[in-house]
């Protein structure tokens, strides 16, 4: 009898001492994924180490894409923020980097997003009540106004055809701040997902227009080396995820997505190696925490196989799978929100131990407001224990080699590429969207969740259980009642100043561009330089392509 054999024989043995006396009949990850009650190298009697695993910053690069990981240098604390006016957004920005933020996030508000104006009536009172209005390049510079820009990156939280527009002003601004364009470091979120899953924005373009919008952006960016730095795409799985998905669907649909994008370039003719190694992702940092460990394992594994299998990427730094985090807004409650602290810190640890390269840990107070400037501190301090306090940056992937956590790993890598095909034989993302597939999709799991939580067969502490009629009072946070006249003023100022002839024959340029389907971003650049606003563009977009209703299937 050999080694593993005289092992399973005993933990057969073993499991007879625990018959009957288990908590449920079934134990499941937040996936459904079925979990034994222990794990033991039986259980990776098939597992190659060299080939499944690896070393830190060499293929397939699970334990890690760098080699020194969090000895050389931790993750970046990058706070995502902005609300009221650009101005109280550049005060908070201020005062997070005083306090150790390492890395700037801006959340833009829904007129940014939707390419909106605040003179509309239907949507003026919304102005900064969700982030940070940047409807004109004076904005974005006042957003950033007194920040070294120039040393450290800024993440422009803002979608596909919404996002050629606000980069094109930070670009400028950052140009008109006399630096040079080739050293701008930063990322902009640019997803078609978000504004289509995550949520629905409102007046929005058709996918295959957003996709070409987004591949815009990316070739000249990165492919075309205007912004070589920049991270012109973050694949926000996050965003999916907290509609209800589970962390399998959350990175089969970002990997779909990344496919669509790749896909999309090389029909341009562009070349792979010329764009790949700037796509970046967003992930969700979720309750379950040893699934949430192994779903960034499995990414990293997943994102190797898909470059060097697939595409035929050879370039060792090409092939790693770099991402952001964001604690879970969803997992957060309006009862009991001082527990929020809790939940944040653990879906923090889980993204540290599973080797994140940029967090934002949400503030304890979201599921009521926009953070307080109370709550986003503690958030902020939140990252700073994990870093340096807890020495969990000694060791590289100190989970790695844990038989649960390995064996977790491969199955959720297993599923993964089972539901990354279900996607492709539905026609892949575009199409998927436009059949409503996707939908139907995340409808079903988000009802499944609202199921589980309404039986209580989900704990939500506070919600279906320990809960008390304690009410703890909470400050919440107002943002300026006064943002949508303020920004009105901004542009009203902007547009008595500008050459307004000039911006006229820019926008019917830009309509050509559009009706020709060529790059947009050389025109953008030029419109955002002569002063014109974020509603004139996005406007010709609509006119040229038209708005689309998606196609919601329940």
């Amino acid at each position: 009898m050999d080694r593993l054999e005289e092992i399973e024989k005993e933990e057969r043995e073993w499991a007879k001492l625990i018959e009957g006396c288990e908590r449920k009949p079934e134990f499941k990850t937040y996936s459904g994924i079925p979990v034994k009650a222990l794990y033991t190298p039986v259980d990776l009697k098939d597992h190659d180490y060299l080939e499944k695993v690896g070393f830190p910053g060499k293929p397939p690069y699970v334990r890690g894409v760098y080699p020194t990981m969090y000895r050389g240098k931790v993750w970046t604390t990058r706070m995502f923020s902005g609300f009221g006016t650009p101005e109280e957004t550049n005060e908070r920005w201020k005062l997070l980097y005083k306090e150790g933020q390492t890395g700037f996030s801006a959340a833009v508000d829904s007129l940014t997003q939707a390419g909106m104006s605040p003179f509309d009536p239907r949507v003026g009172p919304e102005v900064g009540t969700d982030g940070v209005p940047l409807y004109c390049k004076p904005a974005v510079a006042a957003m950033v106004e007194g920040l070294p820009i120039d040393k450290i990156g800024v993440a422009l939280v803002v979608e596909d055809a919404a996002a050629t527009i606000t980069a094109s002003m930070y670009f400028n601004v950052y140009m008109e701040r006399g630096f040079d364009l080739k050293t701008c470091m930063g990322t902009t979120q640019n997803d078609l997902l978000s504004m289509s899953i995550g949520c629905l924005q409102y007046r929005s373009l058709d996918p295959a227009h957003r996709l070409k919008l987004a591949c815009d952006l990316i070739e000249w960016c990165t492919a075309d080396k205007n912004v070589p730095k920049w991270n012109p795409i973050n694949f926000t799985t996050y965003n999916y995820r907290e509609g209800g998905i589970d962390a399998i669907q959350e990175l089969a649909f970002g990997f779909a997505n990344a496919i669509e994008h790749i896909n999309h370039l090389l029909e341009r003719g562009r070349k792979i190696e010329e764009f790949v190694g700037r796509l970046a992702f967003h992930l969700s940092a979720h309750n379950d925490f040893f699934e949430e460990i192994a779903k960034y394992r499995a990414a990293r594994r997943i994102w190797y196989k898909l470059m060097k299998d697939r595409y035929g990427v050879t370039d060792p730094r090409l092939l790693i799978f770099r991402f952001h985090i964001q604690t879970a807004g969803s997992t957060l409650t309006r009862q009991q929100p001082m527990v929020n602290i809790v939940r944040i810190a653990y879906q923090a640890l889980a993204a540290a131990l599973g080797g994140v390269q940029s967090m934002h840990t949400n503030s304890y107070d979201e599921a009521l407001c926009l953070p307080s400037e109370e709550a986003v501190l503690l958030a902020l301090r939140t990252q700073q224990v994990l870093k340096e306090e807890t020495n969990i940056t000694n060791v590289i992937d100190p989970l790695g080699g844990s038989y649960y956590v390995e064996w977790l790993t491969d199955e959720i890598e297993e599923r993964v590429w089972q539901y990354l095909g279900k996607i492709e034989e539905a026609g892949g993302l575009t199409k998927t969207l436009e059949t409503g597939w996707l939908y139907k999709e995340m409808t079903t799991a988000f009802n499944k969740r609202r199921r589980m939580i309404e039986s209580g067969e989900e704990k939500v502490i506070g919600v279906n259980c320990y809960v008390t009629d304690e009410e703890i009072p909470i400050r919440v946070f107002r943002t300026n009642p006064n943002a949508q006249e303020i920004e009105k003023k901004r542009i009203e100022k902007l547009m008595a100043e500008r050459d307004n002839r000039k911006v006229e024959e820019l926008l019917d340029k830009l309509r050509k561009v559009c009706e020709r389907e060529e790059n947009v971003m050389p025109t953008v650049m030029e419109l955002t330089r002569e002063g014109a606003i974020n509603q004139e563009i996005y406007d010709v977009y609509r006119e040229v392509w038209g708005e689309w209703k998606a196609n919601i299937v329940f």
